[in-house]
C-alpha cells in the first residue's frame, strides 16, 4: 500500500511545469503513486514515452461520460480543467482506493520538503484544506477566490471524504465559471470548497505556513535557509504554488504577474532552484520530442512586472 495516492491534470500547456513538480515529489515525497490526467494528446505522448516511476497515466477518454462532455462543450477548455480537478480526484478515490491519503495538486506546485508533514497535522482528519493566508496587499482578493486555496486539497477515503469530493465535483460539472461571480460567490472549481467546515465533519485546515507558500503570502514571511532547508519564518517551507509564473523560453521567464518581487531571498531561494528544473525540463522535451512546441508565452502578452533571465 502506498502511502499517498496524489492527482493532477495536465494540460499542453502545463507539462514543464507538472515535471518539475513531479521531480521534486520524487526527492520529497517517499512512497506515492502520482495519478496524472492527461488533458491533451500530446502530454499523453510525451509522458507514455518516460520510463517513470509511480506515475499512473490516464487520458480524457477513461474518464469522460456524456455530462463531462457536455460540460466541456459548454466552457472554455482551461475552465474545463479546473472542472476536471475533483472529477479525477473523485475518480482516484473510487477506483484506486489503496492508499493511506489523497490529495490533488496543480501542476504548479513545487515541494521542498515532505508532504507528510500536512498529513501528519491531523492524521485522523477526512479532509485538509489550505488558507489562502494572503498578505496585506492581496487581502481584497478573498472576495473573488475565496478563504481556500484548491491547489491542494487533501483527504483519507472514508464516508465523509467520498461524500465531500462527489458533490465538490458535481457542482463544478454543473458550472465552474472562468471569471468571478461575486453575487454568486464564485470562481472556478474554489470556492465550492468555502461550506465545507460547516458541513463536514473532521475537516482540518493545514495549520503550517510552509503549506501552498504563493505569490499572495508569501511577502508575510521571512526567507532562509538552514541546512539545506528552505524556511519561512524559521519554518520548513513544504510546497510553492508557482501561480502567476510565466515560461517565455527556456531561460526566460516573468515570475509574477502581479508585482515585482524584491526581496532577493524570495527570488534565491524559492524562484531560481524551480527555474532551474524548468529550464532542464524544457531542455529534456526539446531534445527527445522536438516536436512539442506548447507551454510557452509570448512576451509581449505577459506583464514584465518581474521579467527573469537565468543566468
Amino acid at each position: 500500500m502506498d502511502a499517498y495516492h496524489f492527482t493532477t491534470v495536465v494540460s499542453r500547456d502545463h507539462l514543464y511545469k507538472f515535471l518539475a513538480m513531479n521531480s521534486s515529489l520524487q526527492e520529497n515525497a517517499g512512497d506515492y503513486k502520482l495519478y496524472v490526467l492527461c488533458a491533451d494528446d500530446e502530454v499523453y505522448d510525451v509522458l507514455r514515452a518516460i520510463p517513470f516511476r509511480n506515475i499512473v497515466l490516464l487520458r480524457l477518454q477513461e474518464i469522460e461520460d456524456e455530462t463531462l462532455r457536455e460540460a466541456r462543450a459548454n466552457r472554455l477548455f482551461h475552465a474545463y480543467c479546473w472542472t476536471l480537478k475533483p472529477v479525477f480526484l473523485n475518480h482516484v478515490l473510487q477506483f484506486f482506493p489503496d492508499a493511506h491519503y489523497f490529495a490533488h495538486l496543480d501542476a504548479d506546485l513545487f515541494f521542498f520538503s515532505n508532504p507528510a508533514a500536512i498529513f501528519a497535522e491531523k492524521p485522523d482528519a477526512s479532509l485538509y484544506l489550505t488558507h489562502h493566508r494572503n498578505s496585506k496587499n492581496f487581502e481584497h482578493f478573498y472576495a473573488i477566490t475565496g478563504i481556500y486555496n484548491t491547489g491542494f486539497v487533501g483527504c483519507r477515503r472514508d464516508g465523509t471524504s467520498l461524500a465531500a469530493i462527489k458533490e465538490w465535483a458535481e457542482k463544478c460539472i454543473a458550472h465552474c465559471p472562468i471569471k468571478e461571480e461575486p453575487q454568486r460567490r464564485l470562481f472556478g472549481d474554489q470556492r465550492y470548497v468555502e461550506d465545507w467546515p460547516g458541513k463536514y465533519e473532521n475537516l482540518h485546515i493545514v495549520t503550517s505556513i510552509g503549506a501552498n507558500a504563493a505569490l499572495w503570502n508569501i511577502t508575510n514571511y521571512r526567507v532562509s535557509r538552514k541546512g539545506g532547508q528552505v524556511l519561512l519564518n524559521n519554518v520548513p517551507l513544504i510546497f510553492y504554488h508557482f501561480s502567476g509564473l510565466s515560461i517565455i523560453s527556456r531561460y526566460e521567464f516573468n515570475l509574477c504577474w502581479y508585482y515585482h518581487i524584491n526581496d532577493d531571498k524570495v527570488v534565491s531561494l524559492i524562484y531560481h532552484p524551480y527555474l532551474e528544473r524548468l529550464s532542464a525540463a524544457i531542455g529534456g522535451v526539446k531534445e527527445f520530442f522536438p516536436w512539442f512546441k506548447w507551454g510557452f508565452s509570448d512576451r509581449k502578452s505577459v506583464p514584465n512586472t518581474h521579467f527573469y533571465v537565468l543566468g
